[in-house]
């Protein structure tokens, strides 16, 4: 017998008797799955790589080199043929609710593949021609594409008001829905409480609104059947497809509800950790008074942690010290340097209440001014509260790192001080117009940086239309180690990853993130049977090919829930 064979074969004995020992074997030590003859990528702590995986219920009770010791005469066998097993994906911010109003709603005018302004007008006459006279015309694009003109906007639709979407943050309307909705030069600029502003025309009607409020028709909203619906064939199509086996999301209680009438009925497509919007501090008085709190729930839904937000997004709307570059966003104001959604007294107020309620907090924070702020939240709070394993998390830290070397190392170190957890969404990096990767004095999602300093960032996607083709991890993962952008700009190699960081990212970082990595994000003896297989080896893949690597089969809960 080979040395490595001698090996893995010792390894699988051992780890069996562990599972023995543990109580996840089953008296007869028959598995109801076993998985031989495969590559896999088990993501434990030594990087082991072996050959075979036995699952009895919804347990791993054996990983190694041969496990035919537990095969009997009920026993399924997959024969993997070489094919890589990795533990099942975990996206650590999504937003499944928002996803299913646009794939179900909304026009798709991202550019590209739409070439420019007069393509996005020609999708949009189009849907017109389907609709009603008069009916709104709702686009979603993604962030810093190009976007018709307001003038050619309403030249082109006079009678239907139009909203052209950037991201979640940002909104371009023609004249027609500045009409509807008020937004004319009488409505008032966003008071405390919103971090964004308008832009308007000479004549003062609103034509952008960025992370400012805005009285948008009710027609987006769905019935609760249809919403059901929706949120089932996202989870399914974006993300059980797609290998991804648990999502962080972050929806409403209504969709909350919908997912768990869904599980019900047995029609759950992947796990779901339910996290808490808080953009009103009265849904805070709610989230208190209900008494629930982080780790609520099981395996399927579990309540997770409860966002603020303290800023908008890079190039408009995230607070910053220095003002934005003319090119970092779709549009440039002089000397803007963002805004926040609260002052730090009653930032530091949220987080506390929140924390003390025994929630895990993560805020959206893409600014470095906002960042700081949220960093003195947070050692507040473990001041006057302390936890030992509270996992704070500032969501898009690495969006963008601004390099002002002394508040930047400052940040760093207070971070690791308190064991803030990172959570990026590196596929954004494909977004980045060859504009804006000039902007001087910034790092774009440094993460080579951020995981050489000893941070263990999360995989998450955070689409809400704007990039839901990204929801599988292997783009994400391609872009870490590629550092390229849609139109093939390399940005930045030197802060390029390896394949397995990118993996650890989407898998063992991610349920550390949630608290769930005694469960999953590695195939280990006594964890649960959630896994992907691949059609190829993404260690040895090109690398400029690792998203186009199909997903062969997702095994949810140690069964066969989706195979290609």
């Amino acid at each position: 017998m080979h040395t490595a064979k001698r090996i893995l074969a010792a390894v699988t004995v051992s780890l069996a008797l562990a599972a023995a020992g543990s109580g996840w074997a089953a008296e007869a030590q028959v598995a109801d799955l076993v998985l031989i003859n495969g590559k896999v990528i088990t993501v434990d702590a030594n990087a082991t790589v072996a050959q075979a995986v036995a699952v009895k219920g919804n347990r791993i009770v054996a990983v190694g080199g041969d496990v035919s010791a537990w095969r009997g005469p009920q026993t399924r066998v997959i024969d993997l043929k070489g094919r890589p097993l990795l533990p099942g994906f975990i996206d650590a911010h999504s937003h499944v609710e928002g996803m299913a109003g646009v794939e179900s709603r909304y026009i798709k005018i991202q550019a590209p593949p739409l070439k420019d302004g007069k393509a996005i007008i020609s999708e949009l006459k189009k849907a017109q021609a389907k609709l009603p006279p008069g009916a709104w015309l709702v686009g979603q694009g993604t962030y810093n594409q190009v976007m018709p003109t307001r003038a050619e906007l309403d030249k082109a639709f006079p009678d239907n008001p139009v909203r052209l979407i950037w991201s979640a943050h940002d909104s371009l309307i023609n004249h027609k829905a500045a009409q509807v909705m008020g937004l004319t030069k009488d409505w008032p600029d966003p008071g405390p409480g919103h971090s964004g502003h308008y832009e308007r025309l000479p004549n003062g009607e609103v034509f952008i609104v960025r992370d400012a409020p805005a009285p948008w028709p009710a027609q987006d909203a769905f019935a609760y059947p249809e919403l059901k619906e929706a949120v089932r064939g996202i989870l399914d199509d974006f993300y059980l497809k797609k290998g991804v086996t648990t999502v962080s999301d972050l929806s409403s209680p209504t969709a909350y509800r919908a997912m768990q009438d869904l599980r019900k009925e047995g029609r759950l497509p992947t796990r779901v950790r339910m996290n808490y919007f808080v953009r009103d501090p009265k849904m805070l008085d709610m989230v208190e008074a209900s008494g629930v709190t982080t780790g609520l729930g099981d395996d399927w839904l579990r309540f997770g942690a409860v966002k603020f937000f303290a800023d908008g997004v890079w190039g408009t709307t995230a607070a910053v010290y220095k003002p934005f570059w003319n090119g970092s966003g779709t549009t440039w104001i002089p000397n803007n340097t963002g805004g926040v959604t609260y002052d730090q007294e009653t930032l530091n107020s949220l987080v506390l209440r929140a924390y003390r309620n025994g929630w895990q907090v993560e805020v959206h924070a893409n600014g470095d001014r906002a960042q700081d702020m949220v960093l003195t939240a947070y050692e507040a709070a473990q001041a006057a509260a302390p936890r030992q394993d509270a996992r704070l998390r500032i969501e898009h830290f690495a969006h963008f790192l601004v390099q002002d070397p002394q508040r930047t190392e400052e940040r760093l170190q207070r971070m690791k001080r308190s064991n803030v957890i990172i959570s990026p969404q590196v596929a954004f990096l494909w977004r980045l117009t060859d504009v804006n990767v000039r902007e001087p004095d910034v790092k774009f999602f440094p993460m080579k940086t951020i995981i050489d300093r000893g941070f263990r960032p999360a995989g998450g996607v955070d689409t809400i239309g704007t990039q839901n083709f990204a929801t599988y991890p292997m783009f994400s993962i391609e872009r870490a180690v590629n550092r390229d952008t849609k139109f093939g700009t390399i940005v930045q190699p030197e802060e390029a990853i390896s394949v397995m960081d990118g993996i650890r990212m989407f898998t063992i970082w991610s349920a550390e993130a949630n608290f769930l990595e005694k469960d999953f994000g590695s195939i280990e003896v006594g964890k649960v049977a959630d896994l992907v297989v691949l059609a190829q080896d993404p260690l040895t893949a090109p690398k400029d090919k690792l998203a186009d690597i199909p997903v062969d089969m997702t095994i949810l809960d140690g069964k066969v829930a989706y195979a290609r």
